[in-house]
Parts: C-alpha cells; structure tokens; sequence
C-alpha cells in the first residue's frame, strides 16, 4: 500500500539571512524556501509535516537576523487549498521542531492532532528566548523516539535530534527505498557532504553531526533525501517517485 502514497511539497514562503547563521564559513546573504508536505494515504487520509510560517510574521524582521516573507497564497493554509484539502480538515500535524518558521503556521489547522517529540514540549513549555512556538490548544501526541504514523509501517516519524533536542523527521517508505523529510537535520542539499557541524547554531552540535552520518547513511542505501531549506532536490525526484512537483 505504500506504494500508493503522495508527498506534495507546499511552498510557504522564503526567508533572507546572513549566510554565517545558516552554514559555517558562509558569507553574504541566502535567500531559501520554507518547505510544509502534505502526506496522502491511499486509505488513512492526509498529514501534514510542519506547518511554515505563521502569515502574520510577513515581511518581519525575526530574531533580529531573519526576514520573513509569507505572501497570502503561500501561508500553509492557502498552499493546502490549492492541492484541494481544507485546512479545518486538516487531523494530523507532525512538528519537526518548534521554531518558527516550521510551527507558525499551527494556528491555521484548528483541527489538527499535533505529534511532537515531548523533549519539542519541554523545552517549548520553559519558554526559552529561542524557540517561538505558540500553543493554540490543539490536541497533542508526545512521542519519545520513533513512532509509525499511519499503523502499517509505511510512513515513519524518525528521532534527528541535533538541530533541537527533539528534532524529528519523516521516512516514507516505498519498495525498498524511502523519502525522507529531513526539517532541519539537514538544511541544504549539500549539507550532508560536509562532515562537519555545518549549522552553526545547532543546539546539540554532537548530536547534530551523528545525525547528520545517519542521514548521509541512509542515502548511500537509497533513500531520497528532501532538505529542510533547498529547492535543489526538485531537480533530483527519481523517476519513480510518488512525490508530486510544486506549482512553479
């Protein structure tokens, strides 16, 4: 039955900032995509990974480094509209993390059963200066470690941690190969060919770059990679792939 999944990338805006934060040695300025997927089972319905951008932070300087941009038809709500699901029927939310530009857009999925690593809930609940997530009330599922989202083995929310202390990502599994929805375990396409602590300000630098092997792991075995912050890997969808192109 995996077979038959859909991942759908959801373009939710872009954000500009100094280089140097977001890859060591980086100079200048990047400007990079914000990535949610709506996942799409043949028989248990639709979640989504991360959410984008909360449309209100439009055009905002955030953290005093980090511009925002969330054009109205690029919030998660509109980009869910546009593939034909409502964001009220929206049921299942998996949080990478909960910085902002992955958790901002929880508010506009009133309904949605949110699965977050309950480090993720912890450190959210200490309200550390760098982490901006907003609790709406939805209803919760805390994990510790892997969970299997639908039941049947197909689609796994796998433990990264690193970026965060509860960082997690999304494997999807197809034949004998998988997707993976990497949040920020690994930023850029190029990412996991450095084997470094490439992102300056991972919380848990160690933890970070044995995740980072693991990932680059499990690409040598055949798994497609989907960065956190790159359109490069767009251009690199394997032929066979159920992963549905964007709308340019």
């Amino acid at each position: 039955m995996s077979e038959a999944i859909r991942i759908t990338p959801l373009r939710c805006g872009r954000i500009e900032a100094p280089a140097r934060l977001m890859e060591a040695g980086g100079e200048g300025m990047l400007n990079f995509p914000v990535w949610s997927f709506l996942v799409s089972h043949p028989s248990r319905g639709h979640a989504l990974f991360d959410t984008g951008m909360d449309p209100a932070d439009n055009d905002r300087l955030k953290f005093e480094h980090y511009r925002f941009h969330v054009p109205p038809d690029q919030d998660v709500a509109a980009q869910l509209a546009s593939h034909g699901v409502a964001a009220a029927d929206m049921a299942t939310v998996v949080l990478s993390h909960i910085h902002s530009d992955h958790a901002g857009g929880v508010k506009l999925l009133p309904n949605a059963r949110i699965i977050l690593n309950r480090a993720e809930e912890e450190e959210a609940a200490r309200s550390s200066p760098t982490y901006r997530y907003v609790d709406h009330g939805h209803d919760k599922l805390l994990i510790e470690g892997d969970h299997d989202l639908f039941g049947d083995g197909s689609v796994e929310v796998m433990a990264t941690p690193g970026h965060t202390c509860g960082h997690q990502s999304l494997r999807v599994r197809r034949f004998d190969r998988a997707d993976l929805l990497t949040g920020d375990a690994c930023y850029f396409c190029r990412s996991l060919d450095r084997d470094d602590v490439d992102q300056p300000l991972a919380d848990i630098p160690g933890l970070y770059l044995a995740t980072k092997r693991r990932l680059r792991a499990l690409r040598a075995a055949g798994d497609f990679i989907v960065p956190g912050h790159d359109e490069g890997f767009l251009d690199a969808i394997p032929p066979d792939s159920w992963v549905v192109r964007p709308a340019t």
